[in-house]
């Protein structure tokens, strides 16, 4: 099996791409499997005859083009067989208000939220009476890009304009505290549940990606009770959005013991400080034999 690890990509995720996608170059190496990496910016059409030459490409992208459906659409066209959700998929699951609005209608618990398509419809809807803190982000993007924790009205304008820069339509959201937890999705099981613990206010881009800024429980200390009704709702909203091979669910858990499901990632890290690989391994799977397994489910139509 000859493998093409994709990474790099355009969007403001690049460098933690880079990251995952050395790692997955490292960890085949180590397994003894045929890989090369594939480093792509501007059109990834561009780089289609170089990704042919493989049996797989493992997608290491993240945000932007690479994880909205857009490249996954490409290789499609191509014949091209990759890690990781489809179009649809993952166009659907970058959209925040698309699949909070599905999982409402699944029953599937969610922070309320209101959605601006820009600055100026954000001002034009006149003000409210809001409750605060509350969270705005960009509705199209991962890695906590964009996304402000607003303590008071004062703060509410500039973090709809941080918002509003990556292009993507602005997302006010009802913040819930408690608790900091995810789900990984490893074919069709779910993995233990992980507690994140993040040295600042919340889980933002430096705890995510810079080593000892985040402790993390695996297994999440929680009743097994609320476990599994963890594990079925992840399972549930990863086939509602029909996600395929892995993803990642991430919720947050009120102080009250009720949880919130904040978004679903098509294309999770897999850095030295990421989540899905932590909880596999406490499952046994190591590193190596996660990175080929996805491989194997994708060359598989699994």
């Amino acid at each position: 099996m000859k493998i093409a690890v994709l990474m790099g990509g355009n969007s403001a995720e690049r460098e933690v791409s880079l990251h995952s996608g050395e790692a997955v170059v490292e960890a085949l190496q180590r397994s003894g499997t045929d890989v090369f990496a594939c480093d792509y910016e501007g059109d990834i059409r561009n780089f289609l005859s170089k990704l042919a030459e493989a049996d797989v490409v493992f997608m290491a992208l993240h945000g932007g083009e690479g994880e909205n459906g857009t490249v996954q659409g490409v290789l499609e066209e191509e014949s091209i067989v990759y890690t990781g959700s489809g179009p649809d998929a993952s166009a659907l699951a970058m959209d925040k208000v698309a699949s909070k609005k599905l999982m409402v209608e699944n029953e599937l618990p969610t922070p309320d939220w209101e959605f601006f398509t820009s600055c100026e419809d954000f001002e034009a809807s006149g003000e409210k009476n809001r409750n605060y803190p509350l969270i705005v982000k960009p509705n199209g993007e991962g890695s906590t890009v964009g996304l402000t924790i607003v303590k008071s009205e004062a703060e509410l304008l500039p973090a709809v304009q941080t918002a509003e820069k990556c292009g993507s339509g602005i997302l006010l959201e009802e913040y819930i505290p408690g608790r900091e937890l995810t789900v990984g999705i490893l074919g069709e099981e779910a993995l233990p549940c992980i507690e994140i613990l993040p040295l600042h206010d919340h889980y933002d881009y430096e705890c995510k990606y810079t080593a000892g800024m985040s402790n993390y429980i695996c297994p999440a200390e929680i009743s097994a009770a609320l476990a599994s009704q963890l594990a079925q709702s992840s399972l549930a909203i990863h086939n509602l959005l029909g996600c395929r091979h892995y993803s990642r669910v991430d919720y947050r858990l009120s102080p009250e013991g009720s949880f919130f499901c904040l978004e679903v990632n098509t294309l999770p890290g897999l850095t030295d400080t990421s989540l899905v690989p932590k909880a596999a391994a406490v499952v046994e799977i190591s590193f190596e034999d996660l990175v080929l397994k996805l491989c194997t489910m994708a060359l598989h139509g699994r």
